[in-house]
């Protein structure tokens, strides 16, 4: 044991005063927090860990952004046209990003958990929303409700983000981003299947039956209690003893310059293309669906998506993202190529459908026992577990730049703020209904315009990630364990 501390020290001491992204300059004062006192009980030990703090923030993905991303994964929210539905995620994810951009500043005031937990407070006011414009045809309240959603969504993306970049150890960040992917997915799943339940007989155009949103609201409405459970950093016992790095509170003028600074970093702006890029499918590909397939197709969409993405994204982070036979770089240039092949290819793929579509006098509805169904579904399907999978590749490159947790929240808080302005235009750009190609053509521009920008990201990824000081660590163990043996 008393080996044990005396290596952790070493590890902690190698550790650099500012951990940061390559490119931005070392202000900030780092606190290195250390070990919380020995664990109480097993409860306490389970309660304490990294592994239980992803579950959480896993289970409030569920509750949360799975739910709204099954609404959106009817097409259109569920309604019988997407435009009304665009108008309204366009206006949340304003809201997100103009939160997310301040992320940094707010972390480091109200802390990680208190985010959190003002986040999951308005959940429920997605399902609502929607449902209140399906039975009752007001649209006001869809966009407004949307609008102040994505306002509290923005709160707990940053807290998110700040979690999953910091907490997980050093060796299991490709699985803990797969538990996190599959929780939301999972949530994705479960709606997917309450809405084919429910619309399995609908075999025609049209809108989604208005009491599966109560169900959804209801699951929404249960994120908020959860959120207490999280614990705040200072708390939380990894299992290879690291501590987890806090920045010393900073004066408001000394935060927003080191926001400034992050935001004009080289690293940041090589990842914004990307960050734009990850979630700009989301409007396309949802006017994609709701346009040309019937009400159970697209109910059947909602609950393969989700099932096709956990099987995927584990596979990606198990044998991609955490190999070790593989140093650091090699995983990230690896696992790059992996998503992003297929995704051009059906970029292509739907143009010429689209194109194929245009040209009919009547515009397609694919039921799933149609003729062609195949044709027009599989790109879309494949095109959906692609984005997932390129959306937990660049949280992983994030983390494999150490960085404190309040650095984490500045830097996860802008990216995703690029990320919520991408969906915003995206969907915007789809809330109009003559420009059916246009979107879809800016998306694979996009495609290819990120990819030698993030190639030159993954450049300089280190061979291993600052924390775990170029030492292999032994994960054998049970999470929460004492007796962790470091080798040299």
């Amino acid at each position: 044991m008393a080996q044990y501390e005396e290596d952790r020290k070493s590890i902690v001491a190698e550790v650099p005063a500012h951990a940061h992204l390559p490119g931005m300059d070392a202000t900030t004062e780092v606190q290195v927090v250390p070990t919380p006192a020995a664990p109480k009980s097993r409860w306490d030990s389970i309660y304490r860990s990294s592994l239980f703090q992803i579950c959480v923030v896993s289970a409030l993905a569920f509750c949360g952004p799975a739910m709204a991303d099954a609404i959106s994964g009817l097409g259109g929210g569920g309604q019988a046209t997407p435009y009304t539905v665009n108008a309204a995620q366009c206006a949340s994810y304003c809201a997100v990003a103009v939160i997310s951009l301040l992320g940094g500043p707010l972390a480091s005031r109200m802390g990680i958990k208190l985010m959190l937990i003002v986040g999951a407070s308005t959940f429920a006011i997605n399902g609502s929303a929607y449902y209140v414009n399906s039975k009752y045809g007001v649209q006001w309240y869809l966009i407004f409700g949307r609008f102040l959603y994505g306002a509290g969504f923005g709160f707990w993306y940053v807290a998110e983000a700040a979690i999953i970049l910091s907490y997980p150890e050093e060796g299991r960040r490709g699985k803990y981003l797969a538990i996190w992917v599959g929780a939301r997915n999972l949530g994705q799943l479960v709606g997917g299947s309450i809405s084919l339940a429910r619309n399995a007989k609908a075999a025609a155009a049209g809108a989604i039956a208005t009491s599966t949103y109560l169900i959804f609201v209801a699951i929404e409405a249960v994120g908020f209690p959860i959120s207490f459970l999280i614990s705040p950093p200072h708390k939380v016992r990894r299992s290879d003893g690291v501590p987890i790095l806090l920045a010393a509170k900073q004066p408001w003028k000394t935060e927003f310059l080191l926001l400034w600074q992050c935001l004009i970093s080289k690293q940041m702006l090589l990842l914004a293309p990307i960050g734009f890029y990850s979630y700009f499918y989301g409007g396309v590909l949802s006017t994609y669906l709701t346009n040309y397939f019937t009400v159970r197709a697209r109910a059947l969409s909602s609950f393969i998506v989700p099932s096709g993405i956990i099987v995927f994204t584990s596979i990606f982070g198990r044998f991609f993202l955490d190999n070790r036979r593989w140093n650091q770089r090699l995983r990230a240039q690896v696992g790059f190529a992996v998503f992003m092949v297929p995704s051009m290819a059906c970029f292509a793929w739907l143009i010429v459908n689209q194109t194929k579509f245009m040209k009919m006098s009547n515009a397609p509805k694919y039921d799933w026992n149609s003729s062609g169904w195949a044709n027009a579904y599989l790109p879309f399907y494949i095109m959906q577990i692609c984005g997932y999978l390129c959306q937990t590749y660049i949280y992983w490159l994030i983390s494999c730049f150490t960085a404190d947790v309040q650095g984490n929240a500045r830097t996860g808080g802008v990216f995703r703020c690029v990320e919520a302005v991408g969906q915003a235009v995206s969907y915007g750009i789809n809330s109009n209904v003559k420009t059916k190609m246009i979107p879809l053509a800016i998306n694979f521009g996009l495609a290819g315009f990120c990819i030698p920008f993030t190639i030159a990201i993954i450049q300089k990824v280190p061979t291993w990630r600052e924390d775990a000081a170029n030492r292999p660590i032994d994960y054998d163990q049970e999470e929460g364990g004492k007796n962790h043996e470091l080798r040299g």
